[in-house]
């Protein structure tokens, strides 16, 4: 085992336990890439033929909408993992990008190679079932505390339970995750950071 690769291996062994030899099969199909900051991993237009694993830096996914105006969908920082399955899956061409805010590592896998180690490794299929299962609960949650939350409490559940987000996100990003303008925000913003611990 490489040290590119000890972190996404120790991120599988959460869910799932290969054994020494399918790690190290697992191993062959990784590439590291590095990304600078602004550069883009996928753009919106091409098709999503990869899964990955940050092993460094910052990344957000994002949609730019008809008025050029972006929405931003997902973050994804060290140990995290990104991509666009709609893509993936369906082999159609993406309508999101992803782009690095900071210079970042990832470690890819293949679709192509994915789908095939799974027919020799059943066990990753566990892990991937249960990270596409967490992911959705959170996309769920996300809509719901967009419809019964206001502005403030979502700035508040973010910071909250992603501080090291809200640390090296762009407030402009985090703005828009959140479903707010640029101007509102910055009022919560300021309102928040008055407020007592």
């Amino acid at each position: 085992m490489t040290a590119p690769f000890a972190g996404i291996l120790a991120n599988l062994r959460r869910y799932t336990s290969l054994t020494p030899k399918e790690e190290e099969d697992f191993c062959t199909l990784l590439t590291v890439r590095k990304i600078r900051r602004r550069e883009f991993l996928l753009r919106e237009g091409h098709i999503c033929d990869c899964e990955y694993y940050v092993n460094s830096g910052c990344l957000r996914t994002y949609h730019l909408d008809p008025k050029g105006i972006e929405h931003n969908l997902y973050f994804a920082i060290e140990d995290w993992w990104t991509s666009d399955l709609y893509s993936r899956t369906t082999r159609e061409p993406t309508r999101c990008n992803i782009v690095a805010l900071e210079d970042s590592e990832v470690v890819q896998i293949t679709q192509d190679d994915l789908e095939a180690f799974t027919l020799r490794a059943p066990a990753i299929e566990r892990f991937f079932r249960i990270s596409y299962q967490q992911s959705l609960i959170n996309q769920h949650m996300r809509n719901l505390r967009m419809l019964y939350m206001n502005g403030q409490e979502r700035y508040i559940h973010f910071r909250t339970n992603f501080p090291e987000l809200a640390n090296r996100i762009p407030q402009k990003h985090v703005a828009t995750f959140l479903g707010l303008t640029p101007e509102f925000f910055n009022t919560i913003h300021a309102k928040v950071l008055r407020m007592p611990e």
